[in-house]
């Protein structure tokens, strides 16, 4: 992975195979926090699981595809709950 910087693990996100996201694991920094040294970065989502604005970081690569999972699953259910009338 080429992020320009010295993180060199990474992960694609499959949901219902559909790339959902792309994880990158934080290496040591001395320019970063050391909290975030190990964790997982969400460097890019897509469709169901894009953001806008703020980064997310998790502990582990499971962790953020289960973040893509239910995120997926959230669109799944407003899109399938039917709607008030007025």
């Amino acid at each position: 992975m080429n992020t320009a910087s010295p993180d060199q693990q990474g992960y694609l996100l499959f949901v219902d195979e559909k790339l959902v996201g792309v994880v990158a694991r934080i290496e040591r920094h001395e320019d970063l926090d050391k909290t975030l040294w190990g964790r997982w970065c969400l460097e890019a989502a897509f469709g169901l699981c894009h953001r806008a604005g703020g980064t997310l970081t998790f502990a582990t690569p499971e962790d953020a595809l289960e973040w893509a999972v239910q995120r997926v699953d959230m669109h799944e259910r407003n899109r399938l709950s039917p709607s008030k009338a007025a």
